[in-house]
């Protein structure tokens, strides 16, 4: 028997907690390791300050320093703008400029110079380790879900339900209720 633990990840613009694993093609999943707490989805933070520095001249687009962290997109994120040729202004994501992940695409080319510049905006943590799983889980009410190939399995853990799945494929998902996967390997 082996335990494969979920490796957790942060969808940068939900929040939820993103499961997934790795097991060897034929092994059997002999049962399921429910989480005693769930987490709901990562902490989000408000208003989040980051000076930006824009080279001089037009810009079209411009990118957040280290790329993390990510903006929540369509949250109206500001920019405020200010140099030697423009008076201080607030640029408001979806009218002066839309986020694409860590790039920032200014509506009108972005112009001046000597320009001190800073976006404000919400993200979600993106610390794996930082999640709060403080929501009760209940087994005799859970069920887990682990995604292969695309297809969703319902995998209960107990009593006449209790199931073995041959593993097909080498990765998956699997939703927050599931800890570990219990292998024949």
């Amino acid at each position: 028997m082996a335990k494969v633990l979920m490796t957790t990840t942060v969808n940068s613009q939900t929040g939820a907690p993103i499961n997934t694993f790795t097991v060897t093609a034929g092994d059997i999943i002999k049962a399921v390791v429910l989480r005693t707490k769930l987490c709901p989805g990562a902490y989000e933070i408000k208003d989040f300050p980051l000076a930006l520095t824009i080279a001089d001249g037009s810009q079209a687009t411009a990118t957040i320093p280290g790329g993390s962290p990510v903006p929540i997109s369509g949250r109206g994120a500001t920019i405020a703008v200010q140099s030697s040729t423009i008076t201080a202004t607030t640029y408001v994501e979806g009218i002066d400029f839309t986020l694409s992940g860590a790039t920032i695409t200014f509506t009108t080319p972005y112009t001046g110079d000597n320009k001190v510049t800073t976006i404000t905006y919400d993200y979600f943590d993106p610390v794996a380790a930082n999640l709060a799983y403080d929501v009760p889980v209940y087994p005799s009410n859970t069920k887990g879900v682990i995604t292969m190939d695309g297809l969703n399995l319902i995998v209960w853990n107990e009593g006449i339900l209790a199931q073995e799945v041959k593993a097909w494929a080498t990765t998956g998902t699997a939703n927050g209720v599931i800890e570990a996967l219990i292998t024949d390997a």
